[in-house]
């Protein structure tokens, strides 16, 4: 009974920090703006994430895989393997989500407690992106030059990347980043279409 007790108080602070960074950056949202969204005490949610940092990664991956939903049906839509490429790499970084979590993945980087948590939900990431990049592939016949797998770390490293590099003020932003052309999936058998 403690146990889904403290799994549903959990949840709530999740869903509460999730929900608040929908208007808030990473840096403004406070703990106690959170407990008070989630009906708990601050403690709570240092008994339940152990940090601030490790809730905002947590609650900034929940909206960041609920925006990969849309991404996915905007691929499923693509009639050509450029077309997939292309949509994916647009949905991708104009999702306001996808900043949120490169800010929470840059707050949490001195942390090796948050550090772990993130490569584990970053492992999450990469191998829902191979399975769904596995069922395009297979449901229409297309290909992938390098492999799914190493198409789904590469193409998100390219995102956070190009989204890094604007955030930080450099000159440019994420459009003079090809992201498409991390994808290496192929609409013919038997040649790359780079040429398309």
């Amino acid at each position: 009974m403690a146990s889904t007790r403290g799994s549903a108080t959990r949840a709530r602070i999740l869903a509460a920090a999730a929900d608040l960074l929908g208007d808030r950056s990473v840096r403004t949202l406070t703990v106690s703006d959170v407990a008070r969204a989630a009906g708990v005490y601050p403690n709570q949610i240092t008994h339940h994430f152990g940090s601030k940092d490790r809730l905002v990664v947590d609650a900034a991956f929940v909206r960041f895989l609920r925006d990969t939903t849309r991404l996915q049906a905007a691929g499923r839509r693509a009639t050509s393997a450029v077309g997939l490429r292309t949509v994916l790499a647009r949905t991708a970084l104009a999702m306001p989500s996808t900043a949120l979590l490169v800010g929470a993945l840059e707050s949490a980087q001195h942390d090796p407690r948050v550090r772990e948590r993130t490569a584990t939900l970053l492992a999450v990431l990469f191998r829902q992106s191979e399975r769904y990049l596995e069922r395009v592939t297979t449901d229409r016949g297309w290909r992938s030059e390098h492999g799914v797998g190493r198409d789904a770390r590469t193409f998100w490293s390219a995102v956070f990347g190009a989204v890094l590099f604007a955030t930080a003020g450099a000159v440019g932003g994420p459009s003079d980043v090809d992201v498409a052309a991390t994808i290496s999936i192929t609409d013919r058998p038997d040649r790359p279409d780079a040429a398309d």
